[in-house]
């Protein structure tokens, strides 16, 4: 038996040796390659990324683009040695111009942010195309972004909708939200609203905010006579995209709890979204916390916290026909107060002016009915 064991464990063995070297063999990489990939990853050797950079270099040095490119994000990103972009984004530009579409997705993506170069949309468009003409979904998603806005390129939905399908088709969430907005607008395709919802509903599902928000949209809406209009749906989809972090989507649900016209008023809840935006930095939601302040719905009645609130929200860009207003109204209830309440008035001011100091309104609340709607039977 012992014998039996001891050959078992050679044949695994040498299973295990030839698989890695038909491995190497078939893999499009370089061994070196391979090698600081290992040590990148902790694969058969322990996790080094110092390991990681030096085997990366002597691939580099060959002209090896998924190495310049590997290296140049260890060096931009500083894992395992110090940071330093401009070296880390010349490799990565070195990748790039040798055909590595990660490296071009890369370069695209810089190019849009301005990250140690230029910003410049033209040029942006030009590596994405590069990748997304290799396959490269995220690319080509991009891609087809730059075509439905008219940005770095002429705008043209068709080629949108051309590249969104090729990026959907592998998977991409994104994509899969664009592709529904263009069939949802009847873009560069023919419209198909239930076939938009779908879609939307396929990549909501999976994660994307701007998907849930467009379908808040579209069932509070109504589009077509496959999606009626339904507002528990759109509550649904709004909130779960405020809870992402979608700060349209936090003013919205603010404004139908607030408004009556749709949902019942629910002053706490309208309050702790519009709060959840301006905390984005949504001017009008902090107009509107103002005025709830200073008018006690949602929160205990307080004039000298409204005109404070009020007082930071008129130094955000406002729409001249809320800002003009606003500018009277702050003047007038300011004129009634002491010197004493103006002096709390500018220390309001300066604590909301701060993230967390705005946060404290939460607090404020007169209730914490922050209470999710039902789940759409739909």
């Amino acid at each position: 038996m012992r014998r039996f064991s001891i050959a078992l464990l050679l044949s695994i063995l040498a299973f295990i040796v030839v698989s890695f070297f038909i491995t190497l063999w078939r893999s499009p990489y370089s061994v070196t390659t391979l090698i600081a990939s290992a040590y990148e990853e902790g694969l058969v050797v322990g996790r080094n990324p110092g390991k990681a950079a030096e085997w990366y270099l002597k691939g580099a040095a060959k002209g090896d683009p998924v190495a310049q490119f590997k290296l140049g994000l260890i060096e931009y990103y500083g894992r395992g040695v110090d940071v330093d972009r401009p070296k880390g984004l010349r490799l990565i530009s070195e990748s790039a111009e040798h055909g590595n579409a990660d490296a071009q997705y890369f370069m695209g993506v810089s190019s849009i942010a301005g990250l140690e170069i230029p910003r410049d949309f033209a040029q942006a468009a030009t590596w994405f195309r590069k990748a997304a003409e290799q396959g490269h979904a995220k690319s080509q998603r991009q891609l087809a972004s730059l075509y439905y806005k008219g940005s770095g390129i002429e705008a043209d939905p068709r080629q949108a909708f051309n590249w969104a399908s090729k990026a959907a088709a592998q998977g991409d969430n994104e994509a899969l939200t664009l592709l529904g907005t263009l069939y949802l607008f009847g873009s560069g395709v023919s419209a198909d609203p239930r076939l938009a919802v779908k879609l939307l509903t396929q990549a909501a599902t999976a994660g994307d905010s701007q998907a849930s928000e467009l379908l808040g949209v579209a069932y509070f809406n109504g589009v077509g006579a496959g999606t009626p209009k339904d507002l528990p749906a759109a509550l649904h989809w709004y909130t779960r995209a405020a809870e992402q972090g979608r700060v349209n989507a936090q003013f919205v649900l603010g404004h139908l709890y607030s408004s009556g016209a749709d949902v019942p008023v629910n002053y706490p809840l309208a309050n702790h979204w519009l709060l959840q935006a301006a905390l984005q930095g949504h001017a009008v939601s902090l107009v509107t916390l103002a005025v709830h302040l200073d008018n006690g719905k949602g929160f205990e009645k307080n004039k000298r916290k409204a005109c404070g609130l009020l007082r930071v929200a008129l130094k955000q860009t406002l729409p001249e026909n809320i800002a003009g207003p606003m500018r009277v109204e702050l003047e007038q209830e300011e004129k009634t107060l002491s010197p004493e309440q103006l002096t709390e008035v500018l220390a309001m001011e300066k604590l909301y002016s701060s993230p967390a100091g705005l946060r404290e309104l939460q607090s404020d609340l007169t209730s914490q009915q922050v209470a999710k709607p039902a789940e759409p039977t739909g």
